[in-house]
């Protein structure tokens, strides 16, 4: 029997772009079962309404409107997913959907499969040059600290088997921004869980504007790296 995929889109005032990420992923995911579960932080724009109103079959629009927060967003759609394999990216096309069929197809071998924009130094096409240096520079930071194998601990775009990630305690994971995905990558390393590395460029926002505090991300995820490992000392 085909395994079902559950792909998970986390989003806060991503209306333009949700309404033309889904179909572009279904339109990679045809020859799977899939589900597409949008997790709407009770947006302004009325990003959960617009999703809401196209019907999709194979979409699942959840809005929370209280306990608000993006990783707590993603594990919101990690328990209500029925696939058996879990998939998390952006919902604003900086993860590219093309890369799916690729990672989908790994989990045949392997545990979780993440996409890196640092395997083989990649170029990203549409990023800042401080962006990019300033990630990789970040990430060799974060290997020496915690000891991480992989390449890349910040792009937060990756596949599991939701047998494998049911194994990890959420709690300790799931909570803040984008920092979880550091914690996840520690945690999943430490249960010694298989993890393939794919290269993945960094795609173009569509519209909207991200979230440019750079400055202060690197310092809440450098506070939080020293937290992580003094905490598994």
């Amino acid at each position: 029997m085909a395994e079902k995929i559950s792909v998970i889109l986390p989003c806060y005032n991503e209306k333009k772009n949700i309404l033309e990420l889904v179909p572009v992923i279904h339109d990679f995911l045809k020859n799977y079962d899939h589900e597409v579960l949008v997790i709407d932080d009770n947006s302004p724009d009325g990003t959960y309404l617009a999703i809401k109103e196209k019907n999709y079959d194979y979409v699942l629009p959840i809005l929370r409107e209280s306990d608000k927060g993006f990783a707590k967003s993603i594990r919101c759609g990690i328990e209500k997913a029925s696939g058996d394999i879990i998939i998390v990216m952006d919902s604003d096309f900086n993860h590219l959907p093309k890369y799916l069929p690729i990672m989908i197809d790994n989990l045949k071998y392997f545990d979780c499969v993440i996409a890196s924009r640092f395997l083989y130094l990649a170029r990203e096409k549409h990023d800042g040059l401080f962006r990019l240096i300033s990630s990789w520079f970040f990430n060799i930071f974060i290997r020496i600290i915690l000891g991480s194998k992989v390449t890349e601990n910040l792009f937060g775009f990756f596949a599991v088997r939701k047998e494998v990630i049911s194994k990890l305690d959420f709690d300790d994971i799931f909570w803040g921004f984008g920092d979880y995905y550091i914690r996840f990558i520690f945690y999943i390393q430490k249960k010694d869980f298989s993890i393939l590395q794919i290269p993945a460029i960094f795609g173009q926002r569509n519209s909207g504007i991200g979230n440019k505090n750079l400055i202060g991300r690197i310092i809440r995820y450098t506070k939080e790296t020293f937290i992580l490992r003094f905490k598994n000392l």
